[in-house]
């Protein structure tokens, strides 16, 4: 029983952090899961760590391929690819864009915490792959965070300014998309020889 509650209270929070902006309040967040007050405090001590909870619970679905120990970097790195595009361009990773974003100038050190235990932690895991096939031979060394870095910003950068923006999307052909972001990439960082 007690994982399901828990499970209804984070279901509860994503869906009204979603909607609604960090400024939901616990009322709402229990409501929504049909739980105790007390079953809230059970789980999570505070709507902070449960904030953080959703965003961390977000960023490590998109970071399971990097994980997966690929000895095919191009297959790893384009499922990592599909995975964070679909993320990051999504009404829920856009939504969770705009919550943290909005979030900064009232409680930076909250924001701070959401992003090391999210999209840091996300960075720190590619960088460590990127690493690793320097390292093996299968990519050129270079600084392998501002390559982890690059690869990010080429996923989703413009792409998500547009859909922030309210644009509308750019890539009609996904498959295509993230292939020709891969392949750019790899080549980019070919291992040079001599």
């Amino acid at each position: 029983m007690s994982q399901s509650v828990r499970d209804r209270l984070f279901e509860a929070a994503s869906a009204l952090f979603q909607e609604h902006g960090y400024d939901v309040s616990i009322d709402m967040i229990i409501s929504r899961a049909g739980v105790a007050r007390q079953s809230f405090y059970n789980h999570f001590p505070t709507k902070e760590a449960l904030f953080v909870a959703v965003m961390r619970e977000w960023m490590q679905d998109v970071s399971l391929p990097l994980s997966q120990g690929n000895p095919d970097l191009r297959d790893m790195l384009t499922r990592f690819a599909h995975s964070y595009r679909a993320h990051a361009l999504s009404p829920c990773g856009l939504a969770g864009y705009r919550t943290i974003v909005s979030q900064i100038p009232r409680f930076p050190e909250l924001t701070r915490e959401v992003f090391d235990t999210s999209i840091g932690a996300m960075l720190s895991l590619l960088t460590n792959v990127l690493a690793d096939a320097m390292e093996q031979g299968r990519m050129r060394a270079v600084d392998p965070c501002f390559a982890a870095e690059m690869l990010m910003s080429m996923l989703a950068g413009y792409e998500r300014s547009r859909l922030l923006f309210g644009v509308g999307p750019v890539c009609q052909d996904e498959e295509s998309r993230v292939g020709e972001i891969v392949d750019g990439y790899l080549r980019m960082y070919a291992p040079q020889h001599a």
